[in-house]
């Protein structure tokens, strides 16, 4: 190795050390370390913390405007809102004329009776359903009626559980109940202030049911006033078909 040679060599050994040397020298904050990242990281914000916050301050005006309008609809929804669309409907599809008072009053007359406000009844009751007998559940049931009169005892249908044979409940749900406009039937036995007990047979949805009927509290007529705008609608529907 000549002179020029080792001179440079010494001198790329110096620059090694002195790199070296500032390496180990120079305070830690001087360079970047993984610690010092994580570190930051640690710091940033939790991530479902921030989404909860979004939400929150996004969806809170939201929904106070929504009830602010389910309350104006409300108050637009009443009731002679409600009739008032109704009767513009009916008048699309029927006759505008509107009936003078005397024809107005003819109708109510005949039809009254279906204005008439939601009856209740309580009644024990045993059933011949279809199910179990078909086309003679009818017969049953009028056979179990003839030995009521001779014997004097409750009839045995096919529910005989307490749950199944006691009923209670407005017409409205009698009719859900037992379809048939079953209601109506219970009405035409009890109109004349009777609670006659076991008697029938009355068809149902279900068969053919023999009642005793312990309560009957009827609803009663309203006056045409009342339902005058309903009676009118009414009106209109009957000039149409000609009924």
């Amino acid at each position: 190795m000549s002179i020029s040679s080792t001179y440079l060599f010494r001198i790329l050994i110096l620059i090694a050390l002195l790199g070296t040397a500032l390496y180990w020298l120079l305070p830690e904050t001087d360079a970047p370390s993984e610690i010092d990242w994580d570190a930051n990281r640690q710091n940033l914000p939790e991530i479902s913390a921030l989404q909860q916050r979004i939400e929150t301050d996004l969806f809170s005006e939201e929904t106070a405007a929504t009830e602010s309008i389910g309350a104006d609809i409300d108050a637009v929804m009443d009731r002679s809102a409600m009739e008032a669309k109704l009767e513009g409907l009916t008048k699309n599809v029927t006759t505008t004329r509107q009936p003078t008072e005397a024809e107005l009053n003819v109708f109510y007359a005949q039809h009254k009776a279906q204005y008439r406000e939601s009856s209740r009844y309580s009644f024990t009751q045993v059933v011949f359903t279809n199910a179990k007998h078909g086309g003679l559940a009818r017969q049953k049931a009028k056979q179990a009626l003839q030995q009521i009169n001779q014997t004097e005892t409750e009839p045995k249908g096919d529910k005989t559980a307490l749950a199944d044979r006691y009923f209670s409940a407005t017409s409205v749900r009698v009719d859900r109940e037992f379809g048939n406009n079953f209601a109506q039937k219970l009405f035409n036995l009890v109109k004349d202030g009777d609670l006659p007990c076991w008697t029938g047979p009355i068809a149902s949805s279900q068969g053919v049911h023999l009642v005793c009927i312990q309560n009957a509290s009827l609803g009663t007529i309203p006056d045409l006033d009342e339902v005058r705008s309903q009676v009118i609608n009414d009106w209109r529907f009957s000039v149409s078909t000609g009924e």
